[in-house]
């Protein structure tokens, strides 16, 4: 059987390095790393360091992104502490910045004693597609960051611009990383059998627990971050983003490695490690399945589920707590709780997160509305971390073809790239049960459609469903592209269930377009765009962040403030 494509650490580093400042001057001095660590270890560190942790899971992505993009509701804001995540958040990326140039510089220092200038250019390679990655994500929820200054005082403890250095904008930033991406991809694209003198590449394969050291998935890797971020900065300077894109289209993407149904992910079971989420999760105990998502899996607001056209539902929520009287719906009833609570609103409790392997329906009777389904969060062994789908990537491809940024393109086509795509992320979610050993019970309509046909003919026909109830909606009508457009939104933004900064990007993305992500508080929800800078920044880099808020007049440092993509 064709399996997802997963991550698998044979080396692993448990510990983090110690939060920085944003002065940086304690920054990569590495006090848990002994002296001497060689390339492969850090590097693996770098791959390692793409995980989410527990307070970023609890504080920001629980309370903020997924409430504010409404793939969940919240049925209390209890952890408004955010500044905690926050933190998080920037120390972690800085501190994995830090190796990386930590690495670069080992790197050059290796080509001058081999006498091969471009002996390490495969590391190099794969180390700019890391750092793409973990920098768009970071640029991509604060905004101006400090970047081609940050995380080398180690190289020069008294340069004063290492020390402190300045924030970059974004703009700088994207644009230096699609350049770095493109010269990454065509490098990876060439591979090379040995450099031009005639010598091995630096031997990485048994640290690149990402890819095996296969010049082809990382030149597919770059390529799909091409096109993500390409698409992303594309209404900000369509002249920049544009021939990047129409370059990139054609090339190969990740999902070509297992057709249908590809994607990069961290597996916990088999990094031999465990994440935070069922953790956080558990302390936060605050999500529900809202109005907004479940309005897009059912025709019908039915709470016996019989209006449930999309089987990816029984894999996202749980019903609520069972009642044995409930003879209609022994499983449990599919409430979904209103994005904007009232007075009417019944008091919501329960214990849907706790540990209840051995009991699963148990939630307590206290549970009046959906949650999340159990096996989705209790993932800290099995459930893995995403950093990119396939379908994602066939979405953002979708939305390329159908606004016309690659040329022409009649409605047929861009229906059938849209209907692959969904196609693509069915055979993800409802292969995932499969993966997950904790995974032991399936609501009854997907455990007899699973028992009905082989999961391939399933998923064909579970995205023509979809498909068609958007016809049915449209009264039978073929969709023009520009209405197209609009259900690509709508299907990229339920496909990033588990990547709520991906779905909060994507509504900051689309925000007051003709394609706006679904929403039923007319994004009333939706008032932050970026993350503020942690107090560390002020207190450090005093001078640097002062000037960088000044330029951010005239909400300077606060919520409100857009990001350059969003101007």
């Amino acid at each position: 059987m064709k399996k997802i494509f997963y991550i698998s650490l044979f080396v692993i580093v448990l510990s983090q390095l110690t939060s920085c400042t944003a002065g940086f001057e304690e920054m990569n001095v590495n006090p848990t790393t002994p002296v001497g660590t060689e390339i492969p270890y850090l590097f693996t560190n770098v791959i390692s360091s793409l995980r989410v942790n527990g307070n970023e899971q609890l504080y920001v992505y629980n309370e903020i992104f997924y409430p504010e993009s409404e793939l969940g509701a919240l049925i209390a804001e209890g952890w408004s502490n955010y500044t905690i995540g926050i933190a998080v958040m920037w120390s972690s990326y800085y501190s994995s910045l830090a190796n990386v140039r930590d690495i670069e510089q080992r790197l050059d220092d290796y080509c001058s004693e081999q006498n091969d200038s471009e002996i390490c250019d495969n590391v190099k390679a794969m180390l700019l597609i890391l750092t793409a990655y973990k920098t768009f994500k970071v640029t991509d929820v604060f905004g101006d960051i400090p970047f081609s200054q940050a995380g080398k005082v180690w190289l020069e403890t008294n340069n004063e611009e290492y020390r402190k250095p300045k924030f970059d904008s974004q703009e700088d930033i994207y644009k230096s990383l699609l350049d770095s991406l493109v010269w990454a991809r065509d490098f990876m694209t060439a591979n090379a059998a040995t450099t031009t003198l005639g010598n091995d590449f630096y031997p990485i394969t048994s640290a690149d627990v990402l890819f095996y050291g296969s010049a082809d998935k990382w030149a597919r890797f770059a390529n799909s971050l091409i096109l993500r971020h390409g698409l992303r900065m594309y209404d900000a300077d369509p002249d920049f983003a544009k021939p990047l894109l129409v370059e990139a289209y054609n090339k190969p993407v990740i999902d070509d490695y297992y057709p249908g149904y590809g994607g990069v992910c961290l597996w916990p079971n088999t990094l031999g490690i465990t994440f935070d989420h069922h953790w956080a999760f558990r302390e936060h105990k605050n999500l529900r399945m809202g109005e907004t998502v479940f309005s897009r899996l059912s025709t019908t607001d039915s709470t016996d589920g019989s209006g449930i056209f999309d089987y990816r539902t029984y894999v996202f929520f749980d019903t609520n707590h069972p009642i044995k009287s409930d003879t209609l719906c022994p499983q449990g009833r599919w409430v979904p709780y209103p994005q904007i609570r009232t007075s009417s609103t019944p008091a919501e409790g329960g214990s849907p997160y706790g540990y209840r392997d051995n009991n699963y329906y148990f939630k307590s009777p206290l549970c009046l509305f959906s949650s999340f389904n159990y096996y989705l969060i209790r993932d800290d062994a099995y459930v893995p971390e995403i950093l990119m789908t396939a379908a994602e990537i066939g979405f953002v491809k979708a939305e390329i073809l159908a606004r016309g940024i690659v040329g022409e393109a009649n409605s047929n086509d861009v229906g059938l790239a849209f209907q692959n795509a969904m196609e693509s992320s069915f055979l993800f979610w409802i292969h995932l049960p499969g993966y997950v050993n904790r995974w032991t019970y399936y609501y009854t309509p997907l455990e007899e459609a699973l028992a009905s046909m082989d999961i391939y003919s399933l998923c064909t026909k579970f995205s023509s469903d979809v498909f068609n109830h958007y016809l049915e909606q449209n009264g039978w009508n073929l969709f023009t592209n520009e209405e197209y457009v609009k259900l690509i939104v709508e299907q990229r933004w339920l496909n990033s269930f588990l990547q709520p900064w991906e779905a909060w990007i994507l509504a900051r993305r689309t925000l007051g377009s003709d394609y706006e992500t679904p929403t039923t508080t007319g994004h009333s929800k939706l008032i932050t765009y970026r993350l503020p800078y942690p107090s560390s920044e002020n207190e450090y880099n005093h001078e640097n962040y002062q000037e960088q808020v000044a330029k951010m007049a005239p909400l300077g440092d606060s919520k409100s403030t857009k990001v350059w993509w969003m101007n």
